[in-house]
Parts: C-alpha cells; sequence; structure tokens
C-alpha cells in the first residue's frame, strides 16, 4: 500500500507539471477566468501559476519519499498540507476539465492528514523511528 500511494503521488505531481510544461489543452496556464474579471496581469498570473506548479510538484515528490520511508515521518503533515494547498489555489485558478478531481485529490489529502490524523508507515527504512526506535513517539 505504502508503493501504491507513493506512486499515486508522483503521478498527482506530475499532471501538475502539465500546466507548464504539457500541451495546450486541458492545462492552459496563461488565460485563468480571473484575470479577465479583476483586470490582473496574464504574465503575473502566470508566474504565480508556475511558482505554485512547482510547489505542488516538490512537495508531493518529498511526500512520496516520507511515504517509502527516505525522509522522517514528521515532514509528512507539513508537505501535504503545502502540496494540497499550492495544487488547490492552482486548480482554482487555472480552471480545466481535471479541476474538479484534482480538488477532491487534495481534500482526500488534507482530511486523511489533518483531520483523521492518518500518516505513512515506512515501506522500508527507519525514517519514520526516534532514536529510540519508537514510532509512537512521533504520532
Amino acid at each position: 500500500m505504502p508503493l501504491l500511494l507513493a506512486l499515486f503521488l508522483v503521478v498527482h505531481a506530475c499532471i501538475h507539471i502539465g500546466y507548464i510544461c504539457g500541451p495546450a489543452w486541458p492545462f492552459v496556464a496563461t488565460d485563468p477566468w480571473f484575470v479577465a474579471a479583476l483586470g490582473a496581469s496574464p504574465d503575473a498570473v502566470r508566474t504565480v501559476g508556475i511558482a505554485l506548479v512547482l510547489v505542488t510538484f516538490v512537495a508531493c515528490l518529498l511526500a512520496a519519499l516520507t511515504v517509502v520511508g527516505l525522509l522522517p515521518r514528521i515532514v509528512w503533515k507539513p508537505l501535504v498540507v503545502v502540496a494540497a494547498m499550492a495544487s488547490a489555489i492552482v486548480l482554482t485558478l487555472f480552471v480545466t476539465p481535471w479541476t474538479l478531481p484534482g480538488l477532491v485529490i487534495d481534500a482526500v489529502l488534507l482530511w486523511a492528514t489533518l483531520v483523521a490524523g492518518w500518516h505513512p508507515t515506512p515501506f522500508f527504512g527507519s525514517a519514520g523511528r526516534s532514536s529510540s526506535g519508537s514510532q509512537e513517539a512521533l504520532r
């Protein structure tokens, strides 16, 4: 199960990269809905969008490394919160056919981490263990 979650996070991260290096459809980061509504500069909005996509990408990849046990379990919660919030902002600013599924993924990640208190059990390695060897200390 940890490997599937790690793979899922990597795929979620890679899909976000489609906003900045994929084909024009469905990931169009040049004409978000609020540019016209608020009179924001398209270049400024695109720059913010690219930065948020990169934050989402890196945070999801690091969270995947946490799932498999290569990073300490204590970084799971901050990484998921940063990844999901940056993703939700990108998906809200640049509405595409993928917006709803992406927002559901972000909401489930936030709920599982913040409300249910779920954290990954490392697939391998001891990155989640404290110096005494007990993982309970990090809960």
